[in-house]
């Protein structure tokens, strides 16, 4: 069976859309389909939307499409009426916590667009129950036509033996987050919450880039035990996992939270704020914070290294589970 993908970008920067396109990949090539991608964007979205992926579509012969993303999909359904259509969508953090400005009503605009055309697919995959839950709420698609499949983590997550890892400081209490710096994830918040835990041995690592970047940057100015990392390059995401000992996923919202899961593979506990919106499957295994007790949080684990291990050990086991 012959599958054409529809993919924007492939690289690491792409985020978990990019993750979840490679682990497909090689999950349909295991399953001895042939696989073809479109063309990926380069210099412009519209080019990419409304010129390139059409032109592709017209031109190609697969068995099956399937978009990787609710906007990649968006003009599938019109130019492959006939064809079997699939679409993953991983979240709708547009539609439920949207940017102000011009380039909030943008981003709506196409996911409105992209959950229009998810419509007219045969299968909608959708990466948690939350995201289902969602659909059926702002898209009005059938649960019928809702597959839920969690995105799976790379096997070297639960395959490579402990390391030391090259970002941590001997001695010290390493706490981390990798995410990108959108809006809803909340690296400011987490910033001014670490600052009030008074605790000279800790440090707190953040991994990533993106728009809020430079403010995260500046409100870390005066506290020497906070440390930007900036990207973190596939190659080294497990040593990163490695060097902490605890991790924190401040995030307002995931469609189903790719890092915390990495985290609890590599044995770490993970806190997430209990305000948070993140699926079930994946915040139950981990240890629920209010912001105003997170450093309070913080303090037990740090006194406390027989829950560290236990936590460690659980997390590791329940990853397991969620792709048995």
């Amino acid at each position: 069976m012959k599958v054409c993908l529809i993919v924007r970008r492939l690289s690491t920067k792409a985020g978990g859309i990019a993750v979840y396109t490679r682990n497909l990949i090689r999950t349909l090539e295991r399953e001895r389909h042939e696989v073809e991608l479109s063309p990926g964007e380069r210099f412009s979205y519209f080019l990419w939307q409304f010129f390139k992926v059409p032109l592709w579509l017209v031109r190609s012969k697969c068995d099956a499409y399937h978009a990787v993303g609710v906007i990649e999909g968006i003009t599938l359904p019109f130019f492959k009426p006939k064809a079997e259509k699939r679409v993953t969508i991983h979240d709708l953090i547009p539609l439920k916590h949207p940017r102000k400005g011009f380039k909030g009503l943008f981003e709506r605009f196409f996911i409105r667009l992209g959950l229009f055309s998810a419509g007219k697919c045969d299968v909608v995959y959708a990466v948690s129950h939350l995201t289902k839950v969602d659909l059926v709420r702002f898209a009005g698609i059938s649960e019928d036509k809702i597959k839920v499949v969690h995105q799976p983590i790379d096997e070297r997550f639960l395959l490579e033996p402990p390391r030391a890892g090259k970002f941590r400081e001997k001695g010290k209490f390493m706490v981390g987050y990798i995410s990108r710096m959108d809006y809803h994830k909340r690296h400011a918040l987490l910033v001014e919450l670490f600052k009030q835990w008074d605790n000279p041995n800790a440090r707190l690592l953040l991994a990533g880039t993106g728009e809020e970047f430079e403010r995260v940057k500046k409100l870390a100015e005066g506290d020497e035990r906070i440390k930007l990392l900036g990207f973190i390059p596939d190659e080294e995401l497990v040593e990163f996992y490695d060097s902490l000992d605890v991790y924190v996923h401040a995030s307002k919202y995931e469609g189903w939270g790719l890092p915390i899961v990495e985290a609890l593979a590599r044995g770490k506990p993970v806190i997430v704020f209990d305000d948070a919106e993140i699926p079930r499957e994946v915040k139950g295994r981990c240890v629920s914070a209010s912001p105003r007790g997170f450093p309070t949080t913080l303090n037990g684990f740090y006194f406390e290294k027989k829950v560290l291990r236990k936590l460690s050990i659980l997390g590791l086991r329940v990853v397991k589970t969620l792709f048995q």
